[in-house]
């Protein structure tokens, strides 16, 4: 081999097409990413989810969460009742949370079904909190905070996109 480089051939001698520049044999080149680097086969390239999609997912998390949690405590101290009763609260929350896990794929209908379970965590929390109960309050704002983050341009945006497999 002479010590001259051949058309075709990496700069370390070995064999394989040269990563840039034209092929003088009219081979294609070896996939080259974006210069972004964050190419993905097909032309697409994947968004992150927008600031108020996401806030109004974390809430779902917090408050299914914290039902489950309420729940198990209220079973722990033999409270059946009580237990039954954060059930039928929390409903709207884990309603929610099934929605919520279907934002990522922009799943059709799950903003909708999102929205419209976060208007129930406000009328159960107004109810609650009509029985005295402070902790309606809680459900209500934080499902005013869904809607609100929810009925956004930006979420909007989010789920006019097609949904990614």
């Amino acid at each position: 081999m002479s010590s001259q480089q051949q058309p075709g051939w990496n700069n370390a001698g070995q064999g394989g097409p040269v990563a840039h520049g034209p092929s003088p044999y009219g081979e294609p080149q070896p996939y080259q990413p974006y210069p972004n680097g964050g190419a993905v086969p097909g032309g697409h390239q994947p968004q992150p989810m927008p600031g108020p999609v996401r806030a109004a997912q974390v809430l779902f998390f917090v408050m299914s969460g914290l039902g489950l949690l309420g729940m198990a405590l209220a079973i722990a101290t033999d409270h059946v009742e009580a237990a039954g009763s954060i059930f039928a609260t929390s409903l709207p929350a884990f309603l929610g949370l099934i929605s919520a896990l279907r934002f990522s794929k922009r799943k059709p209908g799950s903003r909708g079904t999102a929205t419209i379970t976060a208007s129930l965590m406000i009328i159960v929390g107004l109810g609650t909190l009509g029985q005295g109960q402070p902790a309606g309050l809680i459900l209500g704002g934080v499902g005013i905070a869904i809607v609100i983050l929810l009925s956004q341009q930006r979420s909007g945006h989010w789920f006019g996109r097609p949904a990614r497999t």
